[in-house]
């Protein structure tokens, strides 16, 4: 069982010749089509011919199909895969050049094959195919007109320009392209800092936030409950010993005020951590464990992996609080002998995972865990800890089995 809170997706951006790649697709079955019905209609072609200019057109119909699958299901990378695209083409090719030799009308084919070749190979291939199926039809046409082919025929300077200037109009666009996609990146990327910069004024205000409400609760609401009891204990004093009901009210307005100020300093302390400001965070959680194994006789281990990186402040609060959140639930509900505690840092993203042996959580238990916040001590449930996580743009994670125990992790972006 596992509750997971995800980040938002990052939008894709696609390109205008991306959104319109179904047109290059409706255009080679337009092309094939045309180029059999016409074939079709010439009444010198022979049977076994008609047959065959079928057979290849289903061919290649079922070929250019699987090829449109293909990149329909890797539609940010397909053309990474070269080997299978040129073996694509080349069979593309083949069963192009067969067509044109069988009749005249599949040159029609010339136009969207052409296509094909740029827009799925890297220029160092697409050349390459042009070139092989230019030299192809041109030999082809000579043949079947009686031109013999020399570098002084005007049918051989003709495609030998027609080349020279696909050539040129191929690389002119690729540049077009490639300078678009850089500037992409770098819209993309200042985008990205842009957001980073306001993320870090949000997080830098609730900080600032953070520790003026913790100021102020404690120099008022605690110092005030604090005076309120000494009052109190100052009145019981002063009263004779036969005032009962005197005596229970007092007692009754003492017990308040000093839950209340326990409460306060609770408060205080979850919006600045005392552990935090003497210590660093690993130092800090391997406290808290230790101290929570001393009292709860369970054995509990925290283990760190990774090069320790600085932290934003509120990021460290939000795992020492999930760190004393985790281990409250165990004591609780768990029924473990063994706890291990892991801070990994991962470069660019820092996670913690709390693991326990005991009995695990029901589906009903898991999902009302998640779903309202807890009474621990650290006033930090995990309805709070989902929140504060998702702040972060971090993810929270519940894992639970009878055999395996439960285990939480914590994954938050730095």
């Amino acid at each position: 069982m596992t509750l997971q809170i995800n980040q938002p997706e990052e939008k894709h951006h696609v390109d205008a010749w991306e959104r319109l790649g179904w047109i290059w697709t409706l255009l080679f079955l337009l092309s094939v089509l045309v180029s059999l019905f016409f074939a079709l209609r010439n009444d010198r072609m022979d049977p076994d011919s008609r047959r065959l200019s079928w057979l290849l057109c289903i061919l290649l119909l079922i070929i250019h199909t699987g090829v449109v699958y293909f990149i329909r299901r890797r539609p940010d990378n397909f053309r990474e895969y070269q080997l299978p695209l040129a073996v694509y083409v080349a069979t593309l090719l083949a069963i192009t050049i067969w067509l044109i030799s069988l009749d005249d009308a599949f040159y029609f084919l010339l136009f969207t094959a052409y296509g094909q070749i740029f827009s799925l190979l890297h220029m160092r291939l697409a050349i390459p195919a042009m070139l092989i199926l230019t030299t192809a039809v041109a030999v082809s046409q000579a043949r079947a007109e009686g031109i013999a082919l020399s570098w002084s025929s005007p049918f051989v300077i003709y495609y030998v320009a027609g080349s020279l200037g696909g050539i040129f109009m191929a690389f002119w666009i690729y540049a077009i392209i490639e300078q678009s996609a850089k500037r992409r990146e770098l819209i993309k990327e200042l985008e990205q800092t842009q957001s980073n910069l306001a993320a870090a004024e949000r997080r830098e205000g609730q900080l600032a936030e953070r520790q003026r409400l913790a100021r102020e609760i404690h120099d008022t609401l605690a110092q005030g409950f604090t005076s309120i009891v000494m009052h109190l204990e100052a009145l019981e004093g002063a009263l004779p010993e036969t005032s009962e009901i005197a005596q229970r009210h007092l007692d009754m307005a003492r017990q308040t005020a000093r839950d209340n100020l326990m409460a306060a300093r609770r408060v205080v302390a979850d919006l600045r951590p005392e552990l935090l400001e003497k210590e660093p965070l690993p130092q800090a959680l391997e406290r808290v464990v230790s101290s929570w194994s001393q009292e709860t006789g369970i054995q509990a281990r925290a283990n760190f992996s990774g090069e320790a990186l600085a932290l934003h402040p509120q990021i460290e609060v939000t795992l020492l609080r999930a760190t004393q959140e985790a281990l409250s639930n165990i004591r609780k509900h768990a029924q473990a002998d063994e706890v291990n505690v892991t801070l990994t840092y991962f470069g660019e993203q820092v996670m913690l995972d709390v693991q326990d042996n005991g009995i695990g959580l029901s589906r009903s238990r898991l999902n009302g865990a998640a779903g309202q916040a807890s009474g621990a001590s650290s006033g930090f449930g995990l309805q709070a800890m989902r929140e504060r996580v998702a702040q972060l743009n971090g993810t929270l994670s519940i894992e639970s089995s009878a055999d395996e125990g439960t285990t939480l992790v914590v994954a938050i972006p730095v």
